[in-house]
């Protein structure tokens, strides 16, 4: 393509990284997460030290499992996510049309949706809306993250009024804001790309049902969705965290977070699988040509197989050892079984279980709160044994 395309290297918050003298690209990218995770957290932890509020609270800045997955883990992934989708996603885009599965036609609309989705990325009124719903939310009262009942390390008591400490105006006023922007950028990021590939599955795609990677050509597509793991992986992470400090300060039974956390998992996978459903109806009906033009192919060269080689129409002399026939037949056979197995989605499952892998890994500690290692070790072993 003429323009390089990246889903996440623009907008107003990427250029003021840039103008404040951050590298570009995914470096850039790194940094601003980084940096965005010091200045969220790091002031958290000096307020706190400073003020020594947290030895009276149930939940201490310590013990708050939720700030420090929010600020330290969750935001520097936003950005590793956005590095390695942003990079992956464009270049499942530029082999669209290296490959021609974009016609010639099309290439020009092709672009345009392209410099549609790059507008979009740059608009500043949507980051602006975006402050202004944070704001609003914020306001509203929808920034719990700790069991309602619990003292905590954001609050000390004067009498009978409680009021913020310094620590805890900083949470509100800036690393919870700083945060749920974030998310909602990226679901901005997400409904873009959502959007481009919708509009792209209405084009006349070249989809060959013969490709190797089982997908018609667009098997790119679902590599780079894999490269959402990191944005998995954080957001589940946040959800344990607040689900382990009701577990460890609310008195909840992890039993009864069995559905929630099986939700994140369900959850997360197909919100990461979805867009790339656009291209199933295209993706049936060529599979469905493909079988129906390599059967006729394979039925007429079977017949002339079988008259050949079992009913005596082969020449006096030809040997059917290392005759190019069997190899014909062969790679006939193959390139049939190419078409049979053609998925009906752009992805592998080994690829969608990697993106559930990501939201599963962050439950393991919490499961170690209430089994402790040894004990699950004892238990599966017991279970591989029969005992």
């Amino acid at each position: 393509m003429e323009h390089r395309f990246s889903l996440v290297e623009g907008g107003p918050l990427y250029r003021l990284a840039r103008r404040a003298g951050l590298s570009s690209g995914n470096r850039g990218l790194a940094q601003l997460g980084l940096l965005l995770a010091a200045v969220t957290w790091l002031p958290l932890a000096v307020l706190n030290a400073l003020q020594g509020a947290a030895g009276d609270a149930a939940v201490s800045f310590t013990w708050s499992l939720g700030t420090h997955v929010r600020f330290l883990v969750t935001i520097p992934l936003f950005f590793l996510a956005e590095a390695y989708f942003g990079e992956r996603s464009r270049q499942a885009l530029d082999q669209l049309v290296a490959s021609n599965l974009v016609r010639p036609s099309d290439v020009g609309a092709f672009r345009a949706m392209l410099a549609r989705a790059l507008r979009w990325r740059d608009s500043a009124l949507v980051e602006v809306a975006l402050v202004a719903l944070t704001i609003a939310l914020i306001l509203s009262g929808v920034r719990s993250d700790l069991p309602n009942d619990a003292s905590n390390w954001r609050m000390t008591s004067a009498g009978t009024d409680e009021r913020f400490t310094a620590a805890g105006w900083w949470y509100i006023v800036v690393s919870l804001p700083v945060f749920q922007f974030l998310c909602w950028r990226w679901c901005w990021r997400l409904l873009i790309w959502w959007v481009l590939l919708g509009r792209m599955a209405r084009l006349d795609l070249r989809l060959n049902a013969k490709h190797p990677d089982l997908a018609g050509g667009l098997g790119g597509l679902g590599v780079a969705h894999t490269d959402l793991m990191p944005l998995n992986f954080g957001v589940s992470a946040m959800l344990v965290a607040t689900y382990a400090e009701d577990v460890l300060f609310g008195g909840v039974e992890l039993q009864r977070l069995v559905l929630p956390l099986a939700g994140i998992v369900l959850g997360m996978t197909v919100l990461a699988v979805t867009p790339l459903l656009f291209f199933t109806p295209r993706l049936v009906t060529v599979k469905q040509r493909g079988l129906l033009e390599y059967g006729v192919l394979a039925a007429a060269y079977t017949e002339e197989f079988d008259a050949k080689w079992l009913r005596g129409g082969a020449p006096p002399g030809e040997s059917l050892l290392g005759t190019a026939d069997l190899q014909a037949l062969a790679d006939l056979t193959n390139s049939f079984e190419v078409v049979r197995d053609m998925r009906m989605v752009p992805i592998g499952l080994s690829q969608v279980l990697l993106l559930a892998a990501a939201a599963i890994l962050p439950m393991l500690p919490l499961l170690l709160t209430v089994f402790p290692l040894d004990e699950l070790i004892v238990r599966s072993v017991k279970s591989l044994i029969g005992m």
